[in-house]
């Protein structure tokens, strides 16, 4: 990823593979509400957990993530006529884990779909990977994510810190295709805006690895 903290690779995973990750993702989808835009919890699918071994593999391989990395969660995005919405610009913060524990370093604590979730410091933040597996088309029109290069290096922003960054440094749109990768550091600053062309879908497999051991007293909540 190098300086800018994201790198697109593009047709780094088959068809083939595609079309069973979008299988298991509809899969997921059946079980969620109506007007839920993801699910935090596939790493608990078979066909998504299958997609871990793989991916680390291609990635080790290329130098973009450590061969003892292990996958923490994987989260389905989706976005369609029924599902439209944006993010603003924020990093990631939150790691699922196994359970609270006492330490001064750790804070904003939160449960969502019976997990816990924490704000470790940004040096745990800045040993883990997110890796967005593309399964349906995503160009300008489709919502796609948009980054500011390089906002990784400035640690945990505030907003006012987000604002002056983004309008010093720009913005750059990460289009893709199916089967493409996106990789890319939490502290990177990111959004999404709602879909141009709602009739269409835009699904992200977004999966985030790490270190086995997180530290702090931590235990990851599920790992692969």
């Amino acid at each position: 990823m190098g300086a800018l903290g994201f790198v697109h690779w593009p047709g780094a995973v088959s068809a083939a593979r595609v079309a069973q990750a979008g299988a298991q993702a509809d899969a997921a989808a059946q079980a969620m509400d109506e007007d839920d835009a993801g699910t935090r919890d596939l790493l608990a699918h078979p066909g998504c957990a299958a997609l871990v071994a793989p991916l680390r593999r291609r990635l080790a391989g290329v130098g973009a993530l450590d061969r003892d990395a292990v996958a923490v969660q994987c989260t389905l995005f989706r976005k369609s006529g029924a599902r439209n919405w944006k993010v603003g610009w924020h990093q990631d913060l939150c790691v699922p884990v196994a359970g609270r524990v006492e330490c001064a370093q750790l804070s904003g604590w939160s449960r969502k779909q019976g997990v816990d979730f924490v704000q470790p410091p940004a040096e745990l933040l800045e040993r883990l990977t997110i890796v967005r597996l593309h399964l349906d088309p995503c160009e300008s029109d489709d919502g796609p994510l948009r980054v500011v290069p390089a906002s990784h290096r400035h640690g945990r922003l505030g907003m006012a810190q987000a604002r002056a960054l983004r309008a010093r440094s720009g913005e750059v749109e990460c289009s893709a295709q199916p089967g493409d990768l996106l990789i890319m550091r939490p502290l990177l600053l990111h959004a999404s805006s709602k879909a141009a062309r709602p009739q269409g879908r835009r699904r992200v497999l977004h999966f985030l690895f790490g270190p086995r051991e997180p530290g702090y007293g931590l235990r990851w909540s599920m790992t692969i």
